[in-house]
């Protein structure tokens, strides 16, 4: 392979790397987390290598080791910064925090007289913050009819 063609193989693994690190393919996404221009974050999702003081942010923003992120090689993360504990995704919290909210409704509305109807709304974040609730009987007898 020429030294041309392994230079740009290296570059795509970089940006690879890069993507992942950052969580985001979008330049304003990875401006904003690195604290950098918008074309400096375009750069390096062409290939561009970033300079040390940017590597070092990368590094203490997202606990990814350096050598990993310009070679792909080593540990993916840096060694004991990271508690084991705090490596859950968003995602997983979320659906952990649904799942324990969904019991304790359950069990809010089994202790409650089964003879009064209940009825549970999932609300969207947008939503909550748009609606006031100041009379509960008010909004169970308009979702009634629906």
């Amino acid at each position: 392979m020429s030294s041309r063609k392994s230079e740009i193989s290296e570059n795509i693994l970089f940006t690879e790397r890069f993507v992942e690190v950052c969580g985001s393919s979008q330049p304003n996404d990875i401006a904003r987390l690195l604290n950098i221009s918008y074309q400096a974050a375009k750069n390096y999702l062409q290939g561009r290598l970033p300079d040390s003081k940017v590597l070092k942010t990368i590094s203490e923003k997202t606990n990814y080791s350096i050598n990993w992120l310009l070679t792909g090689h080593g540990d993916k993360f840096i060694k004991n910064s990271i508690n084991q504990d705090t490596l859950i995704l968003s995602d997983q919290m979320r659906t952990f925090v649904r799942e324990i909210c969904l019991e304790v409704i359950g069990e809010m509305l089994n202790t409650q007289d089964n003879a009064a109807q209940q009825k549970v709304f999932v609300l969207t974040s947008e939503k909550i913050k748009e609606e006031k609730v100041s009379d509960q009987s008010a909004v169970l007898s308009e979702n009634e009819g629906k």
